[in-house]
């Protein structure tokens, strides 16, 4: 009795926008991890409202970041129906060195001057955190778009590191929602892992 009152607490202690925005969270990441084409509109949804939220918290490069997800949601979306050979889903794939290298140069040079930019010009909350994240969740958004399973990796280092961004804005659910992120995230990668590794056994015995 006394946990199902803390969780209606909980609950009714957050915004409707922040509600709405954590139930489509939920759906979007449970449906990522088991491969579900349908978690990107759930997906889009849930950061869109949740742009708006931070925009108002003055964490703007989350709020910039909230509408890539927009974009690459769909993106994503048509990546997992059509973006494999001759137009077919895609499938589980693993960085290789050349596009880590990349991908790393590309963060790096992203991060300073967003952080700068942050702290500088815009007054934003925890500027180099927030650049930080930012550019974390790009790459991943991008990884997780294109099916590469490394994208569970750096969702958890992101996810770590909004439950301690969030708390501190007095968002407490949603710094709960990237707690289920993170562990949703670890999952997400020992399922893609899995998955991975039976279509390559399957490419060598074919």
């Amino acid at each position: 009795m006394e946990l199902i009152n803390f969780i209606v607490n909980f609950v009714s202690a957050m915004s409707l926008g922040e509600q709405l925005s954590i139930a489509t969270g939920l759906i979007y990441i449970l449906l990522s991890v088991r491969q579900n084409p349908l978690c990107w509109p759930f997906g889009i949804v849930s950061v869109g409202i949740w742009m708006f939220i931070v925009f108002q918290g003055k964490l703007y490069s989350d709020a910039f970041l909230q509408f890539v997800y927009v974009v690459l949601g769909f993106y994503g979306w048509y990546q997992w129906l059509r973006g494999g050979t001759d137009n077919t889903p895609l499938k589980v794939q693993s960085v290789d060195r050349k596009l880590a290298i990349r991908l790393t140069l590309i963060g790096l040079v992203t991060f300073i001057p967003t952080g700068y930019l942050m702290e500088n010009y815009l007054e934003a909350s925890f500027p180099w955190w927030d650049a930080l994240t930012t550019v974390l969740s790009l790459i991943a958004q991008y990884l997780l778009a294109k099916k590469y399973m490394e994208n569970w990796l750096l969702w958890i280092t992101a996810d770590v590191m909004y439950i301690g961004i969030y708390y501190a804005k007095g968002w407490v659910g949603y710094s709960g929602l990237m707690g289920v992120y993170t562990a949703m995230a670890v999952l997400g990668f020992l399922s893609w892992l899995k998955s991975y590794r039976a279509d390559r056994e399957c490419e060598c015995s074919a």
